[in-house]
């Protein structure tokens, strides 16, 4: 985990997303831990599927993210960016 996520000013909601994107981007496969799962894109629609708050929150949560440069939307399918690149409020 970025633990430079907390230091960036964020809103609870942003971090929750954060945590929730990094989360699809870790459990893609493990294969020494006989993971089935097969890769994908981690995009806004899966995000929203597992995003428990309402929706426009999530959008809230999005917009930070990628105005603090922790997150990278190419096409609707979202990466988290090296924390050095990060920019804190």
């Amino acid at each position: 985990m970025a633990k430079t996520v907390f230091d960036l000013g964020l809103s609870v909601e942003a971090v929750s997303l954060f945590l929730l994107i990094e989360g699809l981007e870790g459990g893609k496969i493990d294969p020494d831990k006989n993971c089935t799962a097969t890769p994908g894109a981690i995009t806004i629609d899966s995000c929203l599927e597992k995003w428990s708050g309402e929706k426009i929150d999530f959008e809230s949560a999005l917009k930070e993210l990628l105005a603090a440069g922790a997150v990278r939307n190419n096409d609707s399918e979202l990466n988290i960016t090296k924390p050095d690149s990060w920019k804190k409020k």
